[in-house]
């Protein structure tokens, strides 16, 4: 796109600036002082391709030459196609514009926000821009409008599991562990979990530090402590108990003296407790909350349950590609051939699809679903370890992953990779996408 052949507005994607300031005037001021600019072309067919691929982070680098840009799209980054300095300068100007910053200032940091309508939806964008030894860099946050995952089923949980889970979560007594590794889930998780319980019915709270509070879940009451002030959590627990409550939830356990107090909860006073763990598998979350070194037979008696999970990519099911998997691969797989005829793959164009008769190079239009990206959205991979005396006993015995590990697999346990190669089997996901999420 040239510097110098301005593109009509009218030629644009149909994505509408909405600029902060006090009134009406002074934003429709800024947007009139923008639109001439020769960025703004370029900054509505950015912002428009981000939003339309579902991108919730936008990434640019300025070096001496060009602007790299990377979008962040379900929690992959995905390098596009660098932009000309001179063409990203004047972008640049525009998007500081219409955030309100000095479009002049290149070094120090800034922060501003605007918004955008398309594709029937306002999105919220907040720009961070900061000087760095090569140049500068512009992060672009777009809050786009995201499912609600306000239960178990939303968030993928088999129904079979659903009614696991909430079968000891609704009992009385006993220990919930949730378990995953940073950024795959646990609080949307846990959060629906809550959301799914008998709350109704019950007297139910959560505990949490003042500093690190998660929003509220209706008709569970919340029970706050500030560690600043000297407060504990076993403190803050001790007022709670006159309340006689029948489950608490914990987001986190502080120490063994902690850990230790839940389980007497959960054993001598038949309350549900709930809490989390990170962790990349259920056997792991056990082995880690040992290592707290609470007293491994209180411990061993209250734990019933352990849920972990991983976040993984859906295929695009307006483009994905089916094919005929090898009977070997069935096999490795432990899926019988007459069951699954075929799995699916993420759309790549083959070469003779970016040539046209006469071997000329063509442009292949991208997917209107997914971008081109071959992935739409996201869902969970879960497992639950059901725990029972045997691997207490070996939780006290042998509390290493390897033999507890061998324990959940002797006694039935379905792992996460088995969990795994069921949505592949659906055709829900790829196998390279459940390799790359098992490889965390």
């Amino acid at each position: 796109m040239s510097n110098d052949s301005p593109i009509p507005l009218d030629d644009l994607p149909p994505l509408k600036f909405i600029v902060s300031g006090d009134n009406d005037d002074i934003r429709q001021a800024t947007l009139l002082a923008v639109q001439p600019s020769p960025g703004y072309p370029h900054a509505v067919f950015l912002l428009a391709d981000a939003i339309t691929k579902r991108a919730d982070l936008i990434l640019m680098d300025f070096s001496a030459n060009s602007a790299s840009v990377r979008y962040q799209v379900d929690g992959i980054w995905h390098n596009m196609p660098p932009i000309p300095r001179d063409v990203g300068d004047y972008m640049l100007a525009s998007f500081k514009q219409l955030a309100g910053l000095d479009y002049r200032e290149r070094r120090q940091r800034q922060v501003g926000n605007f918004s955008a309508e398309y594709m029937r939806s306002k999105h919220k964008c907040r720009m961070t821009c900061q000087g760095i030894p090569t140049g500068e860099r512009v992060a672009l946050e777009v809050d786009r409008k995201k499912p609600s995952l306000d239960n178990l089923e939303e968030i993928g949980m088999r129904p079979g599991m659903r009614t696991a889970l909430l079968k000891v979560l609704n009992g009385e007594g006993g220990l919930v562990l949730f378990s995953a590794l940073p950024g795959d889930g646990m609080s949307t998780t846990w959060r629906a979990a809550l959301q799914s319980t008998d709350r109704f019915l019950r007297d139910y709270f959560t505990m949490q530090e003042k500093s690190r509070q998660e929003a509220e879940v209706i008709n569970i009451g919340n029970v706050v402590w500030d560690e600043s002030a000297g407060e504990t959590m076993l403190t803050a627990l001790r007022g709670l108990l006159l309340r006689e409550p029948n489950a608490i939830a914990f987001p986190e356990i502080g120490d063994s003296a902690s850990l230790n107090e839940l389980c007497r909860l959960a054993n001598d006073l038949d309350i549900s407790i709930t809490t989390r763990v990170p962790a990349r598998h259920a056997v792991e979350a056990v082995v880690r909350a040992l290592m707290l070194k609470p007293d491994s037979a209180q411990f061993a008696k209250a734990l019933k349950l352990v849920v972990c999970q991983r976040i993984i990519r859906k295929l695009c099911i307006a483009c994905r590609v089916p094919f005929q998997a090898s009977p070997a691969l069935l096999n490795q797989l432990g899926l019988p051939p007459e069951r699954v005829p075929v799995l699916y793959r993420q759309y790549q164009p083959r070469p003779e699809d970016l040539v046209d008769e006469r071997g000329v190079p063509v442009d292949v239009m991208p997917c209107e679903t997914c971008g081109g990206l071959g992935y739409s959205e996201r869902t969970g991979i879960f497992e639950l370890l059901h725990v029972d005396d045997r691997f207490r006993k070996a939780m006290k015995s042998t509390p290493t992953i390897a033999a507890l590990n061998d324990v959940a697999i002797q006694c039935g346990h379905v792992g996460l990779r088995e969990e795994g190669i069921v949505l592949v089997a659906r055709g829900d996901s790829s196998l390279e996408e459940l390799q790359r999420v098992l490889k965390k």
